[in-house]
């Protein structure tokens, strides 16, 4: 028996964190839209979205984004359990 595949992409990241920074979201939910644009296939200007966090937060707050959409921990411990490595 074989296993069906689900992929589910976020499209158009730059729109969504701009949206979400203008509705005041925090670094962590912030950094979960960066986290699933980052393993999206759909074209990202990355230096557009870190230049809308710079300016809403900080360097420093680009940073722990990052930090956090890179590790997986802006999701909770049972969401990131099932986590598959990025290939």
């Amino acid at each position: 028996m074989s296993e069906e595949q689900l992929r589910v992409e976020i499209a158009d990241v730059e729109g969504v964190i701009e949206m979400e920074i203008q509705q005041g979201l925090n670094q962590k939910q912030i950094a979960q839209t960066y986290a699933l644009g980052l393993r999206s296939s759909w074209p990202t200007d990355w230096g557009k979205v870190n230049r809308m966090i710079v300016e809403r937060w900080s360097t420093a707050g680009l940073v722990r984004i990052k930090k956090m959409a890179w590790l997986g921990s802006c999701f909770s411990p049972a969401a990131s359990m099932g986590r598959r490595e990025m290939t």
